[in-house]
């Protein structure tokens, strides 16, 4: 029996400066809108996303500039999209010459999803027009094989009461025409609350629920046959979850983040807390330095570099005890060096929170040495970090893939009972990195705590716990179980 998923995101509101209304957090809007695109990819491909209209907050002239950056953004996912304009899109014309023509039907594998752009008035009062509603009727009945959904940005049905004209006008003449043209599904946006499934005279209606005030919700809507599965996701995290591994704007790799930005998105999203753990070699190091390994195959740099005032150690730690307290904490992410050492000088440990412990490459001799020969290597690297008494063994086995190798399954057990016996945990990482079900679960099988890591480089990764808390679940943990399983600071 085929089927449709719909990816529904509600009013983004995205504009380039905060609303009159402090709780619609529209400068967020653009960044909301990627992170609830990027959390599908870590699902079963939507079909489609769908958008019922205020996608921007402005109606100004710069309107265009904002719906570009909005179109960048759904073009990127190369998946359908149907989006109209609502009352806060401003121009129609605008938005259409940047959007394309969105409304009219939309013909997605056995469905007609069929979309209006409603007349506002003075007051913002929305009407559906009688041309629109005709070339509606006649569409429905060319493809009498197609089930229909219906996308507006009023709503039609429950109305809702309240001093503001929140429905259409002639609400009562659209839901007649809907139950009779076999429409199966009705969505709409505008009511920032939203309203769940309702069942009228045959027509499921449904209006999605802002994206742009907290807890930043979207639908993912499934149909099969007659049946609609509506499930709510938000962007907050439900739990005050920790983050032991985010970078600053001192990372060479860094994106577009700060401090204080993360920071804003660490409260936004409703943070435990967060350890902002910079990469101590590239705090040592030039980049070009830094490129060639030179923590590993030459340490003494390290001090060479701290004596000669070339580093940013000190520079890192002031920066983050600026903001230092419980919900903000200081980490360093480490290397191994061939001498048995790590990227640390002794003296630097200091005010440090929490040490993770990276393995990022093979040097060349080892990637192209026999498999034993390399994976006896790896544990010895681990062994090493292990002795300089890390708290956190970084995306455990990225290397391999990174490596274009396939993760030794074998060293599972042998890696799990290096960190037992040194009483270290193991970090669950999404950044270019699949972690291991089943490492992971001899982890647990073993006591081994797990220490989430956003490994944030840009804005839309600070605070994204998503995929840990899925990982855990298809594992087998629950919310209660959390506090037994993770480790964070006290």
């Amino acid at each position: 029996m085929e089927g449709i998923k719909l990816l529904t995101i509600g009013d983004i509101h995205y504009s380039t400066k905060p609303a009159e209304i402090p709780h619609r957090k529209a400068e967020y809007g653009l960044e909301l809108l990627k992170r609830a695109l990027k959390r599908s990819t870590w699902e079963e491909k939507p079909d489609v996303i769908v958008i019922p209209g205020d996608i921007i907050n402005e109606i100004s002239e710069g309107m265009e500039v904002l719906l570009l950056e909005v179109k960048k953004s759904l073009d990127a996912t190369k998946i359908p999209v149907v989006c109209i304009p609502g009352n806060h899109d401003g121009n129609y014309e605008k938005f259409f010459n940047v959007m394309g023509e969105t409304t009219g039907a939309h013909f997605i594998k056995n469905f007609i999803i069929y979309s209006f752009a409603d007349a506002y008035g003075e007051g913002d009062t929305c009407t559906r027009k009688e041309d629109d509603i005709e070339r509606f009727i006649s569409t429905v009945k060319r493809h009498p094989d197609k089930k229909v959904i219906v996308l507006q940005h009023s709503p039609v049905y429950p109305s809702i009461e309240s001093s503001y004209p929140y429905n259409l006008t002639n609400s009562e003449k659209v839901d007649k025409i809907y139950r009779e043209n076999r429409v199966l599904l009705s969505i709409s946006g505008h009511y920032h609350p939203g309203q769940k499934l309702t069942y009228k005279d045959g027509v499921y209606y449904l209006t999605v629920p802002v994206l742009c005030e907290d807890p930043f919700r979207y639908l993912m809507i499934e149909i099969k046959g007659a049946k609609i599965t509506v499930i709510e996701q938000q962007l907050k995290n439900p739990l005050p979850l920790c983050d032991n591994h985010c970078h600053t704007q001192f990372a060479y790799c860094a994106e577009d983040i700060t401090i204080e930005k993360v920071l804003k998105r660490a409260k936004l999203l409703g943070m435990g807390y967060v350890c902002f753990t910079e990469h101590a070699d590239q705090l040592y190091l030039t980049p070009e330095e830094y490129s060639k390994a030179l923590s590993f195959y030459q340490p003494d740099i390290l001090l060479k570099n701290k004596k000669e005032r070339k580093d940013r150690m000190n520079l890192f730690k002031e920066a983050v005890n600026r903001y230092k307290c419980a919900s903000v904490r200081m980490g360093l992410e480490v290397v191994p060096d061939r001498y048995g050492g790590i990227s640390l000088l002794p003296e630097d440990r200091e005010g440090v929170d929490i040490l993770v412990g990276a393995i990022h490459f093979f040097p060349p001799e080892i990637l192209s040495a026999s498999t034993s020969k390399r994976e006896k290597w790896f544990m010895d690297m681990v062994e090493t970090l292990m002795k300089n008494n890390v708290d956190v063994l970084a995306h455990p086995f990225r290397v391999f893939q990174r490596s274009g190798l396939k993760t030794p399954e074998t060293l599972f057990q042998p890696v799990v009972d290096i960190l037992k016996d040194y009483n270290v945990s193991a970090e669950l990482n999404f950044h270019t990195n699949s972690p291991e079900y089943k490492f992971f679960e001899v982890c647990l099988l073993e006591g081994i705590k797990i220490s989430l890591g956003t490994d944030t480089h840009n804005l839309c990764e600070a605070g994204e716990f998503y995929p840990h808390i899925k990982f855990l679940t298809e594992l087998g943990v629950s919310q209660d179980m959390l506090d037994r399983v993770l480790y964070k600071l006290l």
